[in-house]
């Protein structure tokens, strides 16, 4: 109850709701444990049909984002274009967002040895040049991603929640078009800013949790690293890991293979044709970090989407209907499609079943939202540019992600998390 014994009404200000809304009266009806069972038995239907389509498959898109880089390495060199900047783009995020991220999470580990998660990118420098160089290192972004963010999803601990990961900016009182302004810088950056610093963190947290030492504070542990360009000058903070390491495990393998390395070989044709080279690079290094930002962040950003007061146990009844209410799909159906948006557009299914393959998502979509609609639950799918929408009025501070009320959460799968 509120003061003076009002009832809080569920929404978007308190997880301590004591009433539902109307747009949360489905909360009460749903029957979890019956929707818990349909999607456990799907998803075991699913992964009894991967097989050799699912390789090939998988091959082919392998095939579609070399090919891209290809085009783009090809004629970067002729004059700085769009159409090279466009396919060295989507060659880097699609072998990011599709390829190595379907790999890790274990997508084909049942489909032979080629493709497993924990081979893939890992052990050793060859691998990572091999199988995915980025910005991040793949052991880092495993954890990150597969563990913290899959298994945490709209939780303060979440690494990728974006509403908490962006309160000084939602609640800075600076003008609107700065704050905009600051959107489109992490735009433009958020894969070297961001990403490759946070999923540092959390490996040398990982690493400093198996040696026995004591862990720091969980509210230190939740807030994002950002990348401190005083690093480069030997200073800046040093709190989660040595910044020497960093910049030179995480960042400048990456750095060298791509500015270095792949533009060189063009100053045996001409100085002016070196240069063109590496600012097609660099327009398309942009261009990756804009794309890939507008299919990622926006996954799980918005005012219907929600977010979660407490965590709660794998794969509960609980833990699907988070996956499914904290995350939202675009449009899907397509090759071309699905390439284009990085595969990301099927990002329900993903949550829920997090190591299928692309082809089993597709198949699964359509049974889903039959599954959800028919138990009550929402299922959030729009246009990719609507989500973006969504997404910069969280990060402005226009919009707020609406807060499940805990009480009315099934209890049993709850988990307590001591600071």
């Amino acid at each position: 109850m509120g003061r003076g014994g009002e009832a809080i009404v569920s929404g978007c200000t308190s997880y301590g709701a004591t009433v539902l809304s109307a747009e949360d009266k489905w909360i009460a009806e749903v029957d979890l444990v019956e929707f818990e069972k349909e999607v456990t038995a799907l998803g075991q239907w699913l992964a009894k049909q991967q097989g050799p389509e699912d390789i090939a498959h998988l091959r082919k898109i392998i095939w579609w984002s070399r090919l891209c880089q290809y085009v783009g390495v090809a004629t970067m060199w002729w004059r700085v274009n769009p159409i090279s900047i466009f396919f060295l783009s989507l060659g880097t995020m699609t072998r990011w967002t599709i390829v190595a991220h379907h790999v890790c999470h274990g997508g084909f580990d049942k489909c032979g040895e080629e493709f497993n998660r924990f081979t893939f990118g890992v052990g050793s420098m060859f691998r990572r040049v091999v199988d995915w160089l980025d910005w991040m290192m793949v052991e880092a972004w495993n954890i990150e991603h597969n563990q913290l963010h899959h298994y945490h999803l709209g939780e303060d601990s979440d690494p990728d929640l974006v509403e908490h990961n962006t309160w000084e900016l939602r609640e800075s009182s600076t003008s609107k078009p700065w704050k905009y302004l600051v959107v489109f810088l992490m735009m433009v950056s958020w894969k070297w800013w961001y990403y490759a610093p946070n999923t540092f963190k959390q490996l040398k947290a990982t690493e400093r949790r198996r040696r026995g030492q004591a862990p720091r504070s969980k509210s230190e542990e939740d807030l994002p690293q950002l990348f401190n360009f005083a690093w480069l000058l030997g200073g800046g903070e040093q709190t989660f890991f040595n910044s020497t390491e960093f910049l030179v495990r995480c960042l400048l393998p990456y750095f060298v293979q791509r500015f270095v390395l792949l533009p060189l070989p063009f100053f045996l044709l001409s100085s002016r044709a070196l240069v063109r080279a590496v600012v097609s690079l660099f327009l398309a290094e942009i261009a990756t970090n804009a794309h890939s930002f507008i299919v990622i962040a926006t996954n799980h950003a918005g005012d219907d989407l929600y977010r979660f007061e407490r965590h709660c146990k794998p794969r509960s009844p609980t833990f699907y209907l988070r996956q499914v209410i904290s995350s939202a799909n675009f449009w899907t159906g397509t090759d071309v499609g699905d390439f284009l948006q990085g595969w990301l557009n099927y990002q329900i299914e993903h949550h829920m079943w997090p190591d299928l393959s692309m082809l089993s998502y597709r198949k699964a979509q359509p049974i889903l939202k039959q599954i959800c609609e028919k138990h009550g639950i929402p299922y959030v799918q729009h246009n990719v540019f609507y989500r973006l929408k969504k997404l910069v009025d969280i990060m402005v501070g226009d919009a707020t992600m609406r807060k499940f009320p805990t009480a009315f959460e099934r209890q049993v799968d709850v988990v307590v998390v001591v600071d």
